[in-house]
């Protein structure tokens, strides 16, 4: 009996560990060795005890470079070659990308899953040479895509960009919202609230950093104080990369308490009582999908990926993007209104458990690999 084989393409270890673990190890129902290839750094020895093979692929998220793109593919297209998988599972921009291209000249029958996690850059920005490298970005997907890619989006707004750009059909794609969350794992407790606000993400300008700053300034010109957390790492591979240095300059301010990226968030929500992401796009955010499990009440950007967790006036409020005006009212309307708030997280975590629990992913991952599996036979 032929066994199948599975090529688990993420950017970094830290995104597998946060975001896709669980579904990975979903995956073993359906394929009897899993490799997983990214840039590591800390967590290979964890990845490699949980049951997974490593590829170790160093390369950079945001150079276009063509010298330097095309030795990464050059390496990769060796990996896939001496590797042989019958399914490669790719996510983000340019690991689809770098998939799409080197799958159209293999002559082994490998499946392509793409699972387009965000848009961001080719989206947000609106410059000249965002608009160019977009135009590309588009251009070589068309001319590489063929009848063995299928294609995987987190929310509605990207399904439908693909679609008017003609890139995937009903018959290639899937719409499977989100990574999922453990919702045995991430709930609420009694533990007292030492922080009024939780921003639980990557510090970049693009999660609206700097218009969440801009709110809290203007609430304290109106003697508003209140306890942020900012929980999340610096990201310097991105285009919308913040210093350290302008970090450092808020927590002297004391406009935030600032805690880098720590594998066990759970006690910083259990303490919080509002999670807070302002940001440009997203695939759908998993800081959400905890924040909410754990009954906390959000208040987020009305823009693709948020929306889909934030119900305006049910479970949070939404906002229009880069407005700190509005973004100080929310704020400071859900901050003083401790009944509101208990609402607001009792719903946040009924929508989890009915919308976005593990089980519920996993199991369209599961019909996703079935049906793949079945084509490769």
């Amino acid at each position: 009996m032929k066994k199948y084989k599975l090529l688990y393409f993420v950017s970094e270890d830290e995104y597998f560990i946060t975001h896709k673990i669980n579904q990975a190890k979903t995956a073993f129902k359906f394929f009897d060795e899993i490799r997983i290839m990214c840039k590591f750094s800390s967590y290979s020895r964890k990845i490699k005890l949980s049951g997974f093979k490593t590829i170790n692929f160093n390369f950079s998220r945001k150079s276009i470079n063509p010298i330097l793109n095309l030795k990464s593919l050059t390496k990769f297209f060796s990996i896939i070659t001496q590797y042989k998988p019958d399914v490669i599972q790719c996510f983000a921009l340019k690991p689809i990308l770098y998939s799409v291209i080197i799958n159209f000249f293999l002559k082994k029958d490998v499946k392509i899953i793409c699972c387009v996690v965000g848009m961001g850059y080719l989206i947000i920005n609106k410059n000249f040479f965002a608009k160019v490298y977009k135009f590309i970005y588009f251009f070589l997907l068309k001319i590489f895509i063929n009848k063995k890619v299928f294609f995987v989006f987190q929310n509605a707004d990207n399904y439908y960009l693909f679609r008017k750009k003609k890139i995937i059909t009903k018959n290639n794609s899937n719409l499977i919202r989100g990574s999922g969350v453990c919702t045995e794992k991430f709930k609420s407790n009694n533990q007292k609230k030492i922080y009024d606000l939780i921003f639980h993400s990557r510090i970049i300008k693009d999660k609206g950093v700097f218009e969440l700053i801009n709110a809290i300034k203007i609430l304290r010109n109106q003697n508003v104080y209140f306890k942020t957390l900012f929980l999340g790492d610096l990201d310097k591979e991105n285009r919308s990369f913040i210093s350290e240095e302008q970090v450092n300059f808020w927590v002297k301010e004391k406009l935030i308490i600032w805690k880098r990226k720590t594998n066990n968030v759970l006690p910083f929500l259990q303490k919080s009582k509002i999670s807070i992401l302002p940001s440009y796009r997203e695939g759908l955010p998993k800081s959400l999908l905890e924040a909410a499990s754990c009954k906390l009440p959000i208040i987020s950007s009305d823009v693709p990926g948020c929306r889909e967790i934030c119900i305006n006036n049910f479970n949070g409020f939404l906002v229009q993007p880069k407005d700190s005006e509005s973004l100080s009212k929310s704020i400071q309307k859900l901050l003083y209104n401790p009944n509101l708030i208990r609402k607001f997280g009792k719903n946040s975590r009924e929508i989890v458990i009915k919308q976005f629990s593990d089980q519920i992913i996993s199991s369209e991952f599961l019909k996703l690999y079935k049906r793949v599996i079945k084509k490769a036979l």
